[in-house]
């Protein structure tokens, strides 16, 4: 009995110690993989898009990464393999990246007319390289000049713009009066559009885009110069149809037909005895009707009528009809 309590001893001594093995290896400290890896060519360059990794595959915070592995092949004839293609690809210089969207520029003169694949990988403070990120196939376009001689003019359904210069496809680009950022109106494959959406009173700036390639990821121009319009109801309503004039108790009663335009305010008649100029007779009428108790009895007068919108636009006077007065 007396030799077993020195054994019981030792291993409360070691329990006590908190002893659970042998000291763990150094973290390797190997950045995650970048998945959110874009790429567009806008006129002469490049413009790749990524996010650098925060995190190691242990889980552990990257405030940032000392390096940033970004290369641009062409395609290989063969079947693709990643790291065969990375030794032959061109390596593009970066310094090291912060957490937040990077983005690079890169001539694309080098690769016109060619289809290239483009990939990133971060690298860790141990040196140790993440897995590349997906790659990119982008066709490189030769030449994409931003259109010309932007014009714009005024309808009754919104601005009307115009443009010059090569290609088939573009991006329709706004700049509303009290907005930051423009936005994209819609693709067009005439070289015109009309931007239906506008609202009366309002300022605009309208930029266009040349396009061309894939339709999923085409290439781009730049942007070409602006063209500012505001949007202004400057149109007058449609000339009134079907005047006619008869005659009642001391009165001449006028009546045509009723104007179509969602803006109408209502007509301004016109009346003249003999010869004279025609000349407005009271204020604009909402119905399309008139009677008019004011005539010169037994005297010739013409009767005309116009149409008059919301915003004051007055249309040409319809064609006068003749009628004696009661």
């Amino acid at each position: 009995m007396g030799r077993a309590v020195p054994m019981i001893l030792t291993a409360v001594v070691l329990a006590g110690c908190g002893y659970v093995g042998g000291p763990l290896p150094p973290a390797l400290r190997i950045p995650v993989q970048i998945t959110d890896l874009r790429a567009v060519q806008r006129g002469g360059r490049i413009l790749v898009t990524f996010t650098p990794p925060t995190e190691t595959t242990e889980k552990l915070a990257l405030t940032k990464v000392p390096e940033i592995e970004l290369r641009v092949g062409e395609t290989p004839k063969e079947s693709f393999e990643i790291q065969r293609w990375a030794a032959d690809a061109k390596r593009i210089d970066l310094a090291d990246a912060r957490s937040g969207g990077v983005e690079v520029s890169i001539p694309a003169a080098e690769w016109a007319n060619r289809e290239v694949i483009i990939a990133v990988r971060a690298i860790g403070p141990t040196k140790r390289p993440a897995d590349w990120s997906n790659p990119l196939l982008l066709r490189v376009e030769a030449s994409l000049r931003p259109p010309e001689a932007l014009t714009a003019v005024g309808t009754t359904d919104g601005p009307y713009v115009r443009w010059k210069g090569p290609g088939t496809r573009w991006r329709v680009w706004r700049l509303d009066e009290d907005a930051r950022q423009p936005q994209l109106l819609g693709v067009t494959g005439e070289p015109a559009w009309l931007d239906r959406t506008a609202v009366l009173g309002k300022n605009y700036t309208y930029m266009i885009q040349q396009l061309v390639g894939d339709p999923e990821r085409p290439a781009e121009s730049e942007m070409s110069a602006e063209v500012r319009i505001k949007h202004e109801d400057k149109f007058p309503p449609a000339v009134p149809v079907g005047l006619s004039a008869i005659t009642a108790l001391k009165t001449v009663e006028l009546s045509w037909d009723r104007n179509t335009e969602a803006d109408l305010k209502g007509y301004q008649v016109y009346r003249a005895e003999g010869d004279a100029a025609l000349a407005k007779v009271g204020a604009v009428v909402e119905k399309p009707t008139f009677s008019d108790p004011g005539a010169a009895s037994g005297k010739t007068h013409r009767y005309a009528v116009a149409a008059v919108d919301e915003s004051g636009n007055e249309s040409q006077a319809c064609p006068a009809v003749e009628v004696i007065a009661p």
